[in-house]
């Protein structure tokens, strides 16, 4: 726009000055020594712009030429920095697209190509994930180690290669090594960097640092700087883990230093009814499996549930009793309560949640057309207690049905062929009492007594006591020998 109002001025002002002279009757003379030339106004004056431009024009020549050798130089400079933005953009989209391979090698002619130390602690950086994604470890430490030693004078970078660093040692399974140096830069960074503290909650986790990552993992939850499952997952790992670790005399207070969703964490309910259990606390074991249970029926607790009633196997069947009103087709609660009566032996009772489970389970299969064939775990337990129910009360056939249902869902078991099974043994034959002493002692004798004599038809006479079927092996063995 700006262009095109100076362009319509300049031709105004030359209309404007050829309409001036136009009519102009003046004219310019040049006086030399003796000599005069005169030419009109309007010549003189279009000799005078020429002469104008044509100086401008070598005055400008011999300006570039004078700054020829620097506008070389930076234009060589701009064509290498050019060359490095491609390779780079380059190598990071094959690193993307997952060519790990051919990342590297562009990586690595970046690196040897640039002349610019930032450049090539990127270049060294990303080559080195490059490396370490191909399996290339030598290579990837080679790296490693030239990016830490051209970051030096870098602070920023030289943070991005301990980043980088820290961050393979952990896919490497090294975690004591990057939690120390993810530890340092979360302290010289003011625990500002969310990639950080992420990369720590991972250190932790494998080093099984609980009581370090239970307090992070909270903090990153309540800044919302991690997903929200993982979070808790971290939370409840760590929190279980701290309880089951602790000495006997303090794993009371990691229970007390918990919040109340925190204690109701399948693993951590879990980990504190084993130490309540041991400590003979059996009520507040079964309190914290129920609290527990209540927020959700998790199977790992209705296991332990039922396993550890002890003596209160009516309290808790009754308490179970309760959840069922709320959740009647839930078959692995049917399930635990048919456990819970069989402990309380109450048959009847045992015998109806159990059929229960399992009708509401066929059920559930027969109108899932996706659900693949078979007895799950929790129709296996059902079956198994309904074998130990009906062998208690008699039943012989049916438990023994039951129990052959539990045990092919539980493990591989091969499938027989009623045809091909071999007959029964012919026993008619067999003496009906223990051998005589005496005449295995006279046989002794005569068999000790024996001579035999070998003559050249020795092996004749002997063939025919043999059977004509090849000893099995001895022909391979033979062949092999050959």
């Amino acid at each position: 726009m700006r262009t095109g109002l100076k362009l319509l001025v300049l031709l105004a002002l030359a209309v404007g000055f050829a309409l001036i002279i136009q009519d102009s009757s003046g004219y310019l003379m040049l006086v030399t020594g003796d000599e005069r030339r005169t030419v009109s106004l309007t010549t003189g004056v279009f000799l005078l712009l020429i002469a104008f431009v044509l100086v401008y024009l070598l005055v400008r020549f011999i300006a570039t030429l004078g700054a020829s050798p620097v506008t070389f130089k930076q234009w060589r400079t701009r064509r290498h920095i050019n060359k490095d933005v491609d390779l780079l953009e380059k190598g990071w989209l094959e690193l993307i697209e997952g060519r790990a391979d051919s990342a590297e090698k562009d990586f690595t002619r970046l690196f040897n190509h640039s002349h610019n130390p930032s450049r090539q602690v990127i270049a060294s950086l990303a080559a080195a994930k490059a490396a370490h994604l191909s399996g290339h470890h030598e290579q990837r430490d080679k790296l490693l180690q030239l990016a830490e030693t051209k970051s030096m004078n870098l602070p920023r970078l030289a943070e991005a290669a301990a980043t980088v660093k820290a961050e393979l040692l952990l896919e490497q399974g090294e975690s004591k090594q990057a939690q120390a140096l993810l530890e340092a830069l979360d302290t010289a960074n003011g625990s500002n960097q969310v990639h950080i503290q992420k990369l720590l909650l991972r250190a932790y986790k494998q080093t099984g640092n609980n009581e370090k990552l239970l307090p992070l993992a909270r903090i990153m939850l309540k800044k919302g700087r991690v997903d929200r499952f993982e979070a808790l997952r971290l939370i409840e790992h760590a929190a279980a883990g701290s309880i089951n670790s602790a000495a006997p005399d303090e794993w009371q207070y990691v229970w007390k230093s918990l919040n109340g969703d925190e204690k109701t964490m399948p693993l951590v309910a879990l980990a504190a009814s084993v130490r309540f259990d041991a400590k003979g606390d059996h009520k507040n074991a079964g309190k914290v499996l129920e609290d527990a249970l209540a927020i959700s029926k998790d199977i790992r607790l209705l296991k332990a549930y039922v396993q550890t009633a002890g003596e209160s196997v009516h309290d808790r069947l009754a308490m179970a009793q309760t959840w069922l009103k709320n959740d009647g087709n839930n078959t692995e609660l049917l399930t635990a309560l048919g456990y819970l009566c069989l402990k309380g032996q109450l048959w009847g009772q045992a015998e109806r949640y159990l059929t229960r489970s399992l009708a509401i389970s066929a059920e559930v299969g027969a109108s899932d057309a996706s659900q693949e064939t078979g007895v799950s775990r929790d129709e296996a337990l059902a079956h198994a207690l309904l074998g130990t129910l009906y062998d208690r009360l008699g039943r012989a056939q049916d438990a023994i049905k039951h129990w052959r249902i539990a045990s092919a869902a539980t493990s591989a078991l091969p499938v027989l062929n009623s045809g091909s099974i071999l007959p029964a043994a012919d026993t008619t034959e067999d003496p009906d009492g223990p051998p005589d002493r005496k005449k295995l002692d006279n046989l002794d004798d005569r068999i000790m007594s024996t001579k035999i004599s070998v003559d050249a038809h020795a092996d004749d006479q002997i063939d025919e006591y043999f059977d004509t079927a090849p000893i099995p092996g001895y022909e391979a063995e033979k062949a092999v020998r050959k």
